[in-house]
């Protein structure tokens, strides 16, 4: 199995893995690009490692059916590559030497260009991402944590208020907003370090090449996550 810390994605591949979660190769309610960054970067953010079984299935659908792929290649390509995101989003956010001020240079939250009246706000699906990520975070955690204040202050910033607040309609502004989550999220992973939680593990990912392309078989667990049988999963008539 060829490890995942050498197979970071290419430009080519990340352009490619943003028009496969659109596509209709993937279950309607995958999460898009923007939702899935921002999604990846509260699972990576988490004070304690969230197995890939317990996040993974959420990126193709936001309830509990049956998701579906076109095909066995498609869902096999699907997942090296959303694993590989995730992977290189542990290794840019996790960042140590980063620029003066201590951010990570190689990351930053990533959102899609707004020009329609009709547009979410920019930030707005990789914010409601980053909030289905948190669910997932372990209800324990606040236990495991001296002092949850520089946590509670820093998802506060990420998360916003309790309170609502009217959207920002400048566009610098709701930018500036995004980028400052992104901090947020850097010094949240870097919190946790520094208290000696356990930092999360990269996965190791085979490329969807060869035999992979076929899907597994119809009687071993389904890829995708769902605890299910292939058979009855992706791999359904």
């Amino acid at each position: 199995m060829t490890t995942a810390q050498s197979m970071p994605l290419t430009e080519e591949e990340l352009e490619q893995l943003e028009e496969l979660l659109v596509s209709d190769e993937v279950p309607a309610d995958c999460m898009n690009m923007e939702m899935l960054d921002g999604y990846l970067a509260a699972i990576v953010a988490s004070p304690l490692p969230i197995p890939v079984e317990d996040w993974l299935p959420a990126v193709w659908t936001a309830d509990e059916g049956e998701v579906g792929f076109g095909s066995g290649a498609s869902l096999q390509k699907a997942i090296e590559l959303v694993l590989r995101y995730y992977n290189d989003l542990i290794e840019m956010i996790g960042d140590e030497e980063g620029d003066e001020e201590g951010e990570a240079e190689g990351w930053q939250p990533f959102c899609y260009a707004q020009g329609g009246d009709d547009d979410p706000a920019i930030g707005e699906e990789w914010s409601n991402g980053f909030e289905q990520g948190f669910e997932m975070w372990p209800s324990e955690w606040p236990d495991k944590v001296s002092d949850t204040s520089i946590a509670e202050a820093l998802l506060e910033t990420i998360l916003g208020p309790e309170e609502e607040v009217a959207v920002q309609p400048d566009t610098e502004a709701q930018l500036a907003e995004l980028e400052e989550k992104g901090f947020a999220v850097q010094h949240l992973y870097q919190n946790w370090r520094a208290l000696g939680l356990p930092a999360p593990e990269q996965v190791a990912v085979s490329a969807a090449t060869g035999a992979a392309k076929s899907g597994p078989g119809r009687n071993e667990p389904c890829p995708c996550g769902s605890g299910k049988k292939y058979k009855k999963c992706c791999g359904a008539d």
